[in-house]
């Protein structure tokens, strides 16, 4: 559950991102522990106090949290991995990853930190709390008790052999190296994950009706979560199965067309769309390139505003497309689709614009059978452009 958000700033060089969803979850957290948890382990506070607790405890939570999705980072970025950044939402935290592991140890170096580095700040909450306690500081002696056992149940729950789980993903990594395939590991783990899911609704379900509604509804939330993930994760990997070994230059057909931005948005469909099997084109204004005007951005416009809209007012601007070289594996594209990143790239050979590629052609080429698609295809330029990389950004 993903809501938009925000940058919070950057730690070791990876961009820190917050979801508005984990507004949600901070008060949820705070009204636990100040409703329900602090009055219980430390009675004959004020009100203020537990809230004062409960809020301090959940920032630190969080801390956790954000650290254990370093350690993640830390290692990927060791291991050769691009890191986008970390985000954290309703359900946790999240390290983005412009790419996944080439290797099985890489994949469970990467992974079995997230967990080590969990049990690690439990053993620094234990001491902190005995300390506290030695100081006869009582309120901050039970937020790091309870902030040592959260960091505990974390790093238990993660090891659950059930993808995306850390711990599933150390059983895929273990599946990987004993079968040489990663996506027979992939497919065999996330199975394993939407059944965990399962199972945790139904135990949320019985806890509901024994009359333990709060968790009963979080476990249930929980392995909506956790089952939905693995099925979209078990969707991607055969997805990414039937791109194997296709290049992003396999999926331009070619010749580029270049499309003139003073066109309206009905003379782009007229002219273009009916035209060419093309879901995108390159926008130019006089010789020079521009933009990328896409099937959805004519889409969000009525029959009547098409006639008076330009192209230059729906199109993306060039600055905003990313461009990639037409040898790249077709697989990084389904990567930055599946983080939301992108729609559309401009593909590129030696310079030379080639055309544009949408998430829309990648699901449509996934859906062909593979003694139907083409081998990457020598395309001719119909208009000379300066270079597309002046003023973009790389796709990963």
């Amino acid at each position: 559950m993903r809501l938009g958000g925000f940058r919070a700033g950057r730690l070791l060089g990876f961009r820190i991102r917050i979801d508005y969803s984990w507004f949600v979850v901070l008060v949820l957290v705070t009204w636990t522990f100040a409703r329900w948890q602090f009055p219980v382990d430390l009675p004959g506070r004020s009100q203020v106090t537990y809230l004062a607790m409960g809020f301090s405890g959940a920032l630190l939570l969080f801390l956790s949290v954000l650290l254990h999705e370093l350690a993640h980072s830390v290692v990927a970025r060791s291991r050769g991995i691009a890191v986008e950044g970390i985000t954290l939402f309703i359900f946790g935290g999240v390290a983005e990853m412009r790419q996944e592991p080439e290797r099985a140890l890489d994949e469970f170096l990467l992974t079995i930190v997230g967990p080590l580095s969990s049990l690690a700040l439990a053993g620094v909450f234990v001491v902190l709390a005995r300390m506290f306690q030695a100081f006869e500081v009582a309120p901050a002696a039970v937020v790091s008790g309870t902030l040592a056992m959260l960091n505990l149940v974390l790093a238990i729950f993660n090891m659950v052999p059930a993808f995306p789980l850390d711990g599933g993903r150390v059983l895929r990594a273990v599946l990987w190296r004993i079968t040489g395939d990663p996506y027979r590991a992939t497919r065999w783990a996330t199975w394993v994950g939407r059944g965990f899911g399962w199972l945790l609704i139904a135990y949320g379900f019985f806890l509901f009706v024994s009359g333990i509604q709060f968790a009963g509804v979080w476990g249930i939330f929980l392995g909506w979560f956790l089952s939905g993930a693995a099925a979209s994760a078990s969707e991607q990997n055969e997805l990414k199965r039937s791109l194997q070994g296709m290049t992003i230059g396999a999926v331009i057909s070619g010749p580029a067309v270049f499309v003139p931005g003073d066109l309206t948005a009905e003379e782009l469909v007229e002219r273009y769309f009916l035209r060419y099997p093309a879901t995108a084109f390159p926008i130019v204004r006089g010789r020079s390139l521009v933009g990328v005007v896409a099937v959805a951005d004519v889409s969000r416009l009525s029959l009547d505003e098409r006639a008076g809209t330009s192209l230059f007012d729906i199109m993306s601007p060039i600055e905003q497309v990313p461009v990639v070289e037409s040898d790249r594996p077709l697989v990084e594209m389904v990567l930055a689709v599946k983080a939301g990143n992108h729609d559309r790239i401009m593909v590129i050979r030696e310079g030379e614009v080639l055309g544009v590629l949408t998430a829309e052609d990648i699901l449509q080429r996934a859906s062909e059978p593979r003694s139907r698609r083409p081998r990457d295809a020598r395309t001719c330029l119909l208009y000379t452009s300066p270079s597309p990389r002046d003023g973009t950004k790389d796709l990963v």
